[in-house]
């Protein structure tokens, strides 16, 4: 808890001295940034919200069940934060990926920590690729996490370290790259990556048809060939996969 205190509240007289000229009236208090702390677990939710109010005396923590508890709470601060709790549930369990569908549609202003218990690279890149601005393994301190919380509502960004370590192997061990490859583990036809760019677009099987000249029929026949030869279960998935890849 030491670590946290060195952290000190922001006064508010030092807050409203941040607000551009003419945003108050004379009789008007700056809100308080809002924590909002989403976890279906009742028990952890509440004592998780306490810790973080008692060193995070700045800040509103608001402890929620799930994400549509956000239409509730409007004209919240800039620089609020959404901490989503998925317990030992991957990112593309339909129900994580459902809160965070919900969390892009009530808030897509504020950025999203995700706080799991898994830990490695394929869920840290599915939860940046579902919109997480951080991602906190449970094994974090309550110290820390109040500082990757200020650090992302200042803009930041965190990625544990663990993490870094092993994307900065990868980079170091991949062999060279013959421009125009891909990186997947199999080969797609001209035509399926001619699909495949157009589902990074967010364009619809009929869109996709009519711009290639070919049938729905045969749009909806390459993406189920890509998902297994990937080995994914739906479009979403293949397209947070290849991202990366089409951009190279």
């Amino acid at each position: 808890m030491q670590r946290a205190a060195d952290f000190g509240p922001q006064t508010k007289d030092r807050a409203l001295a941040a607000m551009p000229t003419g945003a108050m009236g004379a009789s008007v208090e700056a809100r308080p940034a809002l924590l909002f702390f989403i976890d279906r677990q009742g028990v952890g939710r509440d004592c998780i919200s306490e810790q973080l109010a008692s060193v995070l005396s700045e800040w509103r923590v608001e402890p929620l069940s799930e994400a549509r508890e956000l239409h509730q709470h409007v004209n919240w601060a800039p620089s609020s934060v959404v901490i989503l709790n998925t317990h030992g549930e991957s990112m593309d369990n339909p129900g994580v990926a459902g809160e965070m569908a919900m969390l892009a549609q009530l808030a897509p202003a504020i950025p999203i920590l995700i706080v799991s218990e898994r830990c490695d690279l394929r869920e840290v890149t599915l939860a940046f690729g579902l919109g997480a601005r951080g991602y906190l393994p449970t094994s974090l301190a309550i110290s820390e996490v109040t500082a990757i919380v200020r650090l992302v509502a200042q803009g930041g960004t965190y990625i544990p370290a663990n993490i870094l370590a092993s994307l900065l192997e990868n980079r170091r061990s991949a062999p060279a790259q013959v421009p125009g490859e891909t990186k997947w583990p199999c080969r797609f036809s001209q035509r399926q990556l001619q699909v495949l760019e157009r589902l990074n677009e967010g364009k619809q099987n009929k869109v996709i048809a009519i711009e290639l000249g070919m049938s729905e029929a045969t749009v909806k026949v390459h993406i189920r060939n890509m998902m297994k030869n990937l080995n994914v279960r739906n479009r979403t998935q293949l397209v947070l996969m290849t991202k990366d890849a089409l951009q190279v």
